[in-house]
């Protein structure tokens, strides 16, 4: 990948951990190799941001894709927000967030919907409501993005 291009995914192999090597280990992260050296002297490739999973890309019938961070740029700029999950519907989404402090959730729909319409899906609508937890993974990871089966 050159260099100021975004990756579909990232490969790693390391073979200085001995407990266990990491071989052709793929992260499905969104990732943009920078052509800069690293101030500290290394010659290895650095990254410079990190967009997101590709697998939790919402695909909807009519063939539209939306990024993660469609959602994550609404719902990370409120600071009331602890932890949100969206749950791909099929003209749009819903929206489970915890908070720390009473929520403004018409607004919060309408501008999810606003950004779901911006990144193809017309007519998109948004429901949101306020949730005491989130039912985790077994490992205690919380699965943020979940998709239409």
């Amino acid at each position: 990948m050159a260099p100021g291009q975004r990756a579909a995914k990232l490969y790693i192999t390391d073979l200085f951990n001995y407990a266990q090597h990491l071989i052709r280990y793929e992260l499905t992260d969104e990732t943009v190799v920078i052509e800069e050296a690293c101030t500290c002297g290394s010659a290895l490739q650095r990254i410079d941001d990190i967009h997101g999973r590709t697998d939790d890309v919402f695909r909807y019938g009519d063939g539209t894709v939306v990024h993660p961070l469609t959602f994550r740029s609404e719902l990370g700029n409120d600071p009331s927000i602890l932890e949100y999950q969206v749950k791909q519907e099929s003209h749009g989404a819903t929206v489970g967030i915890r908070t720390s402090a009473p929520a403004d959730t018409a607004s919060l729909m309408r501008r999810l919907s606003a950004a779901l319409d911006r990144a193809g899906v017309a007519g998109a609508t948004v429901d949101v409501e306020v949730v005491d937890g989130f039912d985790r993974q077994q490992t205690g990871k919380l699965k943020r993005f979940i998709p239409l089966d």
